[in-house]
């Protein structure tokens, strides 16, 4: 089955963000929602936006998500490729992955001469790689933008995230908060003050919880009653003229062990390999690519689509010279692993399917709606 790209066309994570900026500041780099999504946010003095990683909006059947499901809206296109490096990026900057430039979880670094994970900031053999995180993105971030119209911008975010590269990378000029436990979080401490706000609360449990243990699992139901938990407490305590909006970066396709499709070294020899197991990023000869994509049945994106997938306005400079040669979307219900991935994990994400590129509009205001 062959899978459609986001548009970026006012139903983006992209575009939700934007919106927020827009009604706390009055510009943004970037269009907000379209006119029926925007109407269903009310408008507020500040914004408590909640991201719950890995939560697409199918999930939200799931029977300890009640608050969750109760406060679902609408559903937005996450931007792609649907990975946490890519969509966090776009929320701090405002920007589409084809401006901000990060294409993916692991991506290729022309000037390094080496593919790198996003996250950790090591390359394939798990070494860490000194770089300047902070200025990797484009100036002036959201969090910038905000302080220079006079807002606040806050990241809540988990204790062991301080000071690491990702959150160098992602939050430059925010005010921060860290969290032992995500029950402990208080909006009245983060939106306090005269200034306008916009506060950024973000849990990762349940993306974690379904890499290693898939949807079905105990530990994945765990994370999604505290993932419920935290937004019912929130909601319960909620400050004077304060919205809650949630969303995530990405949904969750979870693939038997039937479904994946392990390559051997010479399956790989001469290719260049980054990306997810649900969307490989692929560069060299044309004739292998194409080899290992018939081979597995994936949809092959070659860069002129890939460039209107990853979305709208200037690219980034630095854009082409990340580009593959190949992207190739695996069928539903497999993955694509070249030797170094891990084969390990039970859940996935990357693609393009509904699980995965279908993402939460969830709206709580004081009132209860």
């Amino acid at each position: 089955m062959a899978h459609k790209g986001p548009t970026y066309a006012g139903n983006n994570l992209v575009n939700l963000v934007a919106e927020l900026e827009r009604r706390l500041t009055g510009r943004s780099p970037t269009r907000g929602l379209r006119s029926d999504l925007a109407r269903l946010i009310p408008p507020a003095r500040h914004y408590l936006l909640v991201i719950i990683d890995g939560l697409g909006s199918g999930q939200l059947s799931h029977p300890d998500a009640p608050a969750l499901r109760q406060s679902h809206r609408a559903s937005l296109e996450a931007p792609f490729p649907t990975t946490t490096s890519v969509s966090l990026s776009s929320i701090v900057t405002g920007l589409s992955p084809l401006q901000h430039g990060v294409i993916g979880y692991r991506q290729w670094f022309p000037d390094l001469g080496k593919v790198l994970s996003l996250l950790h900031w090591t390359d394939l053999s798990g070494r860490h790689v000194v770089y300047d995180t902070a200025a990797f993105l484009p100036a002036p971030n959201l969090w910038e933008r905000l302080s220079a119209r006079r807002a606040r911008g806050v990241i809540v975010q988990p204790a062991a995230f301080f000071d690491t590269p990702l959150t160098r990378m992602l939050y430059r000029g925010a005010q921060m908060r860290g969290y032992l436990s995500p029950l402990e979080v208080d909006p009245g401490y983060l939106i306090a003050g005269s200034k306008r706000t916009l506060a950024m609360v973000y849990y990762h449990a349940v993306d974690m919880a379904a890499h290693e243990a898939g949807q079905q699992s105990q530990r994945y139901a765990q994370a999604i009653t505290i993932a419920n938990r935290l937004w019912a407490r929130l909601a319960d305590r909620l400050p004077p003229e304060t919205v809650m909006v949630g969303s995530s970066d990405h949904g969750h396709r979870d693939i038997p062990p039937e479904g994946r499709f392990i390559f051997d070294k010479a399956e790989t020899a001469g290719l260049r390999w980054w990306g997810d197991s649900r969307g490989l990023m692929l560069s060299g000869p044309y004739q292998r690519i194409e080899a290992l994509a018939e081979r597995t049945g994936s949809q092959m994106i070659l860069p002129e689509q890939l460039r209107t997938w990853l979305g709208r306005g200037k690219p980034h400079p630095e854009l082409e010279s990340r580009l593959p040669d190949a992207v190739l979307l695996a069928p539903d219900n497999h993955g694509l692993f070249p030797k170094g991935m891990d084969t390990r994990k039970v859940s996935h994400h990357g693609g393009l399917t509904r699980a995965e590129a279908r993402i939460p509009l969830m709206i709580q205001d004081q009132a209860g709606d």
